[in-house]
């Protein structure tokens, strides 16, 4: 499976560690309107800080709307100008790489290159 960024992926050793199975439900901090920018990574956003840090290629993602919604109210005044919503995606193995952290509540998802993230992300209001 190729990932997107999986060029810059490879050159980290055991980059993503491990891939839970199944399908999840999972949510992400996005902008008002979807877009590729609400789907950069860290690693490209803050670049060079993060450039060799495994999880900083992937997407931050939640395992609940609450969770995600915690995230959204402690983000930075810069971060909060733009990062205003969320959004809900269901994920498959097929998507991509879910990379369980030791907090439950949080995931980093590694799509594949071809998957069309905001066809498959939708702003949700609630916890839906």
């Amino acid at each position: 499976m190729k990932l997107k960024f999986q060029a810059n992926i490879e050159r980290i050793k055991d980059c993503p560690a491990n891939n839970e199975r199944g399908e999840k439900i999972v949510f992400r901090c996005v902008e008002s309107e979807l877009s590729e920018k609400s789907f950069i990574p860290n690693a490209v956003l803050l670049k060079p800080k993060f450039q060799d840090h495994c999880i900083a290629w992937g997407l931050s993602v939640f395992s609940t709307f609450d969770s995600a919604n915690e995230m959204l109210k402690n983000l930075s005044k810069n971060k909060r100008v733009n990062y205003k919503k969320i959004a809900q995606a269901r994920i498959t193995d097929e998507h991509g790489i879910k990379y369980g952290s030791k907090n439950k509540k949080h995931y980093t998802f590694f799509p594949k290159e071809e998957l069309n993230v905001i066809e498959n992300f939708k702003i949700v209001v609630g916890n839906e």
